[in-house]
């Protein structure tokens, strides 16, 4: 396998406990404020809805952080996000050594506008547009990315959704005299959900993504939703060396959600785990 650019993979670092937990199969059911970043057209596609994100252990180190908001308009969605990724405390070095001369930091910030409508036979589109801040060492950048997405829920009575979407479309500045290239990404997604099942409410979903400089990977995951209240969730990615399963739960509470998510990395790099505190309305 390889990787993109140096600088560009912390955009890959999407944000959500549930999609976590999910494997990151979130093309076809994104649909809260985690839209923003996963598919633009499902950006207040149930109502309004507010979510903060945190995460630790990527590895040792890294933090990610994540706020958005989606609002349906009616017709329309609009949402809003910001998203952090740090990494502290980097050896510093002025020539190959074994002591470092001291420590760095690198912090990424996205901050981003994501607007979504209904077309004509049940598709949803929709786009996101982010500025993007990169700073490492003393050095920094600047640059711009655009999401596109299409959602279409409900086929087949109303137990199937699909969406596609491409995300980080756009450019980023010098750093360090180097330019960089942003990890473009397609991927497609569906999302089945076989039906009631007493107080479980089963959901199937199979995503497939292609990201610059990467091999295709596939991500599957299932979701089981009990009386309202208690979601599980398990999902297995495919393609990383450094990743494979997931898990994580969900529990809400007139309109107040928090999610927790528990993904083991399989390269000594640690163990990453999510929280998401949202509310929908």
């Amino acid at each position: 396998m390889s990787y993109a650019t140096p600088g560009s993979t912390w955009l890959e670092l999407g944000p959500g406990a549930r999609s976590a937990g999910l494997a990151e199969a979130m093309t076809a059911s994104a649909s809260g404020a985690t839209a923003n970043y996963w598919n633009p057209a499902g950006v207040g596609l149930y109502g309004n809805s507010m979510e903060a994100m945190y995460a630790d252990s990527w590895v040792e180190g890294t933090s990610i952080q994540y706020v958005a908001g989606a609002f349906d308009l009616g017709r329309f969605g609009f949402g809003a996000s910001a998203h952090y990724v740090g990494v502290g405390d980097l050896d510093l070095r002025d020539r190959p050594s074994a002591s470092p001369i001291g420590t760095f930091d690198a912090r990424n910030t996205s901050l981003g506008l994501s607007l979504a409508s209904d077309l004509a036979w049940g598709i949803r589109a929709g786009v996101g547009a982010h500025y993007l801040d990169e700073q490492i060492y003393v050095y920094e950048a600047q640059g711009w990315t655009i999401d596109l997405g299409l959602l279409r829920s409900g086929l087949w009575q109303d137990r199937i959704d699909v969406g596609v979407v491409a995300r980080h479309l756009g450019d980023m500045g010098t750093l360090r005299r180097v330019s960089e290239d942003l990890p473009a990404t397609v991927a497609a997604g569906v999302r089945y959900r076989p039906g009631i099942y007493g107080e479980f409410r089963p959901a199937l979903l199979v995503d497939v993504s292609k990201v610059r400089g990467y091999d295709p990977t596939v991500k599957v995951a299932a979701e089981i939703n009990v009386m309202g209240y208690l979601a599980l969730r398990a999902g297995y990615t495919t393609g990383y060396e450094a990743r494979g399963l997931s898990a994580g739960f969900g529990v809400m509470f007139k309109g107040i959600r928090f999610d927790f998510a528990y993904v083991p990395q399989l390269s000594d790099l640690g163990t990453e785990t999510r929280y998401s505190v949202g509310g929908e309305w």
